[in-house]
């Protein structure tokens, strides 16, 4: 039988269960609202206080990945599934933190098409 070789050039760890918190994974999010300094999500996974996070704009809005810090979150909401499970809606408020130069100039591009289409997130085109 021969040695089959790693080919890895590092070790990998595994993340322990333990480490494996919401933190760590991808929720999708509605864009409720946004500024040059954060953003008013709205989501169904519940978030913390002082998380941090990355958020995407979507393609119309020039799709670039925004570091930020969860500031605050409420459960605006709730309605029952077809199951018969309570499923709340909650609402984050994000603020921007490090961002680059790119992604600061990206961001005003952003809330340039907002402003030209008027309505905010919520416009038909920007849906």
């Amino acid at each position: 039988m021969t040695e089959i070789s790693d080919r890895r050039r590092a070790a990998r760890l595994t993340v322990a269960r333990q480490l494996r918190g919401s933190e760590l994974e991808l929720h999708l999010v509605r864009l409720l609202d946004l500024s040059p300094t954060g953003a008013r999500i709205e989501h169904l996974e519940p978030m913390h206080e002082g998380a941090m996070c990355y958020l995407d704009l979507p393609p119309v809005l020039g799709r670039v990945r925004l570091t930020g810090r969860v500031v605050w979150t409420k459960v605006r909401g709730s309605e029952q599934t077809l199951e018969g499970d309570r499923r709340f809606h909650h609402q984050s408020g994000i603020e921007f933190a490090g961002l680059t130069p790119e992604q600061r100039t990206a961001l005003a591009a952003a809330l340039e098409t907002l402003r030209a289409a008027g309505d905010g997130p919520d416009h038909p085109s920007l849906r």
